[in-house]
């Protein structure tokens, strides 16, 4: 019972990273065609700028050559794939030790 309890939490926790990483495309995206103050893109950097921020700070030093791009979406969706791949390999460790070893 304990194993499909946490299971299913390390599925919701899933389920909430991959919307997160889609919301992160979705304003770069953006980004590209709206002002930063429309509603959406405020509304989208609301939810998406706790996780990007620490990004932002890391990616300040990098030396763009003059070019305005800010990486630090790139690299926080890359952070939520590998947290991703960690969840999912944990999830298979214990469906199989839950329906195995039940």
């Amino acid at each position: 019972m304990l194993y499909m309890v946490i299971i299913n939490i390390v599925r919701g926790i899933r389920w909430f990273l991959n919307i997160l990483s889609w919301l992160i495309i979705a304003n770069a995206l953006l980004s590209w065609f709206m002002a930063p103050n429309h509603p959406v893109r405020s509304f989208l950097m609301r939810l998406i700028d706790p996780i990007v921020r620490p990004f932002r700070r890391i990616t300040s030093r990098m030396n763009t050559s003059g070019f305005p791009i800010d990486f630090s979406p790139l690299f926080a969706y890359f952070a939520i794939l590998i947290l991703l791949e960690l969840l999912s390999a944990f999830e298979n460790y214990l469906v199989r030790r839950f329906f195995f070893f039940g």
